[in-house]
């Protein structure tokens, strides 16, 4: 087995449930925390857009274990369980063009991985199987006795997440990839792709989607995201928020784009993910710098 310890630690910035009973159309009441969710009391829910309470450290994933590699941040003073996000890379883009969205997810207490494609010119399709082949490795250190998350991972609360390409691969394993709890697309992109999944008609599961209006490029423009809110089948929890002030390239951070990104992705995870239903309350429609925005299957 191979030996693993976190390669460095980040500071935490300042200081600052599941479905009670998930029905085929997700309406639900929030309550108190149900038996099978992850439910903390260290943070109140509420919009947050900087780290959270936790303490981060981070370990690597070989390119011989995951794709082209990746960075597994997890929370290292929260109790277990953890749920977890699997990020997947635009076009020619690479980890560290994200991650940011890594401490600030486990700051919050949820595992997140970055993950670089096997090249950077890797299709969509590529990049979904790579994703699911992250998804794998990230089980197994759960088992891994050598590994920080040995015996911590709730298994069964696991998401995907991606930026342009790396979107459109979420919204393919959104359909096929058995047992997620969420999916989150920024700017992403389905033009390229050969498999129908792509196109959202087949996902089963909470979809947040987030763009730039500005976005005109053929890698997040062109009505895809659009598209995908809109054949996403009916009863599934779904949120489409355009930034009125984004473009493609605008998804470095959890606050690139804006302030309302951080704090929809973080409620988001925490009701669908985590199954908080606390934070159910902070998906709503932002106050400001928003073009579009429209969500069915919330819980209130």
């Amino acid at each position: 087995m191979k030996a693993k310890l976190p390669n460095r630690t980040l500071l935490a910035a300042a200081l600052g449930l599941g479905l009670a009973a998930m029905t085929t159309t997700f309406q639900v009441n929030a309550a108190d925390c149900p038996a099978d969710a992850i439910c903390r009391n260290d943070e109140a829910p509420g919009n947050y857009t900087r780290n959270g309470p936790y303490r981060v450290a981070d370990f690597n994933m070989s390119r011989f274990d995951a794709a082209g590699g990746a960075t597994v941040y997890y929370p290292t003073n929260a109790e277990p369980p953890f749920a977890s996000l699997v990020f997947c890379p635009p076009f020619i883009g690479s980890q560290y063009m994200y991650q940011a969205w890594g401490p600030f997810f486990a700051s919050h207490g949820i595992v997140m991985v970055t993950m670089d494609s096997e090249t950077i010119l890797d299709t969509v399709d590529q990049r979904a199987g790579q994703q699911r082949e992250v998804l794998d490795e990230l089980k197994a250190e759960n088992s891994d006795r050598n590994s920080p998350l040995y015996g911590k991972l709730d298994t069964s609360r696991m998401g995907v997440t991606g930026w342009s390409m790396g979107g459109g691969a979420t919204w393919i394993n959104s359909a096929e990839y058995p047992g997620l709890k969420t999916a989150m697309s920024l700017a992403g992109h389905n033009l390229s792709a050969i498999d129908f999944d792509s196109k959202g008609r087949n996902t089963q599961i909470p979809t947040l989607i987030m763009n730039g209006v500005t976005d005109l490029t053929y890698l997040g423009g062109l009505g895809q995201s659009s598209g995908v809110f809109r054949n996403i089948p009916r009863g599934v929890p779904k949120v489409i928020y355009e930034v009125a002030t984004a473009g493609h390239f605008a998804w470095g951070t959890p606050t690139a784009a804006s302030d309302n990104v951080a704090e929809l992705a973080l409620a988001f995870q925490k009701t669908f993910l985590e199954g908080d239903l606390r934070w159910a309350q902070y998906i709503d429609r932002p106050r400001s710098n928003v073009a579009t925005w429209d969500s069915e299957n919330i819980p209130q």
